[in-house]
């Protein structure tokens, strides 16, 4: 799947002294193709994302974070906290509070594609350096980008720390690289010290927005385990040791640091924050539901088993090539190189998930497995270019356009049709309702009929992400009205004082409202999407 590159040498654009204005328009052609590059890469996500991006709608923690934002400061802060994730809610604390209706939730969504497109950058410029080549790094990049968990991160405004955590844990990864180099090369030990306290920064900063997210350290660990094919078994094992120490240690020194927020007061420990105790039935678990997910990359998992064959069928072909690939490692490199491929392909996808296993929730949600998926996606990209290396430069040229533009097709698809657009419905009905509301009468009354499972208008359904409904809750009803009306009257003081709101699943037979907002009608918008 990946794309054969021109190769520029020093050698081949070194000239003479008169040769000099040749040179420079060969580095002035090199630099706009940095620059095409650099677009391409942030525009994916930017294009894939856009009808959902500009679309009205929230998903039900944005309309409470929005209120808590301006009415209630620090609550944000410490829920998040309390979830082991401080940072987390400051980010949100900070946006949130910059956010005035639900309009303006566009603009947390556009960053959160804006930081996708820098992973898709940085992943592609990490992928070069550690020695991929020009179309497999590129490919990587790009379907990166659409993955469904990166699908997730662009359609949820509260998303968007989950990327940034993703960066800083790119950049912690070859932080720890250059301070080992600087190691053996003998240099400056000041420089290395220095090296290994930013990086240790960055991952205790990661680990305290999005737990998972951090793992995406990984990520280049694998991508140079794939490539780097001049160290002996031990000298792999030494070094991916060091990086696999680091990660463990920094992760422990984040959940340190909150531990003993937790001992002082600062914080209130959530009853969440618990570690596994039945390891039969959480790796049960990791293999019937989370591998599944990562394995079968663009097609989703639904609770209503729809597509489940295309979905288990896609995961066992992807399960296939990779086994392919890693065969074909150990046959064209020894058996040195195949042992290393294949405890990677086996280890790292379970190293890059181990904060959700770890944890005593089984609860598996896209969001969460960034990491692993882009790990198995490393492998897959390498494992393709291996089984396709006889063909031509055309055909692989030809597969990597079918492979791209049917993911960017199936990703627009996804956040548009399933997050989107029902989410859009949701948000349309209650503001529908706040817009009966005469604020001029004595205390009008309003009662929601919450929605149930069976009102879903999409077919596919999964979780609290793809599909799913918001209004299927006893608060976040509650939540929205608030927002409505806070967007409808936003010069008027006191408004929740001037109305009562009620909801239950069905309306009292010896009550009187004004206003009576029927979210069982979410059915009429059903789509077979």
């Amino acid at each position: 799947m990946s794309v054969p590159e021109t190769t520029v040498t020093e050698s081949s654009i070194s000239v003479p002294i008169a040769g000099s204005a040749a040179a420079a328009e060969r580095r002035s052609g090199l630099g706009l193709r940095a620059w095409l590059l650099t677009a391409t890469l942030f525009l994916v996500p930017l294009a894939t994302y856009w009808p959902a991006t500009f679309h009205e709608f929230g998903l039900r923690d944005d309309y409470s974070n929005m209120r808590e934002a301006h009415e209630e400061l620090g609550v944000i802060v410490k829920f998040c906290a309390s979830h082991a994730r401080p940072i987390y809610g400051w980010l949100l604390q900070a946006t949130f509070g910059q956010a005035d209706t639900v309009h303006d939730l566009q603009c947390l969504r556009f960053m959160s594609s804006l930081l996708l497109g820098a992973i898709s950058l940085v992943s592609f410029r990490g992928l070069r350096a550690v020695g991929w080549s020009f179309g497999a790094s590129l490919c990587f990049a790009v379907l990166l980008a659409l993955i469904p968990s990166e699908q997730v991160i662009a359609a949820w405004a509260v998303g968007w720390p989950y990327a940034a955590t993703a960066l800083l844990a790119f950049g912690a990864f070859f932080t720890v690289e250059g301070a080992l180099n600087v190691g053996l090369s003998g240099g400056g030990r000041g420089r290395a010290a220095a090296q290994w306290l930013v990086a240790i920064g960055l991952m205790v900063a990661g680990g305290l927005i999005y737990q998972s997210s951090v793992l995406f350290y990984v990520v280049p660990l694998a991508a140079a385990v794939i490539v780097q094919r001049h160290r002996t078994l031990a000298q792999t094992a030494r070094w991916a040791g060091i990086h696999v120490g680091f990660v463990v240690g920094t992760l422990g020194l984040a959940y340190g640091v909150i531990s003993v927020l937790y001992a002082k007061g600062v914080f209130v420990k959530s009853g969440r924050i618990a570690f596994e105790h039945h390891w039969g039935e959480k790796i049960a678990w990791f293999l019937q539901e989370t591998m599944p997910n990562a394995l079968s990359l663009f097609v989703l998992n639904d609770n209503n088993h729809r597509d489940h064959a295309l979905y288990f069928g896609c995961a066992a072909v992807v399960g296939a090539i990779l086994i392919a690939g890693a065969y074909l490692e150990w046959r064209r490199y020894g058996r040195s190189r195949g042992i290393v491929w294949l405890t990677a392909l086996l280890g790292l996808p379970v190293f890059a998930c181990s904060v959700s296993l770890i944890a005593s929730e089984h609860y598996a949600t896209y969001r969460t497995i960034l990491a692993m998926t882009a790990v198995l996606l490393c492998f897959l990209v390498a494992s393709i270019g291996a089984l396709t290396i006889s063909w031509g430069a055309l055909s692989r040229r030809a597969l990597a356009g079918v492979v791209l533009v049917t993911a960017f097709i199936t990703a627009q698809h996804h956040v548009y049709a399933l997050i989107a657009v029902p989410q859009g419905n949701e948000w349309g009905l209650i503001k529908a309702g706040a817009r009966q509301v005469r604020l001029g009468r004595s205390h009008p009354r309003i009662f929601a009929i919450m929605s149930t499972p069976a009102d879903i208008s999409t077919a596919t359904i999964y979780h609290d992400e793809f599909g799913s409904l918001s209004t299927n809750s006893e608060w976040v009803p509650k939540e929205m009205f608030k927002r409505a009306m806070h967007d409808l009257y936003r010069d008027t003081e006191n408004l929740d004082s001037l109305y009562d709101f009620s909801l239950g699943p069905k309306l009292p037979a010896d009550q009187r409202y004004d206003v009576i907002i029927d979210l069982h009608r979410l059915r009429q918008f059903y789509t077979d999407n």
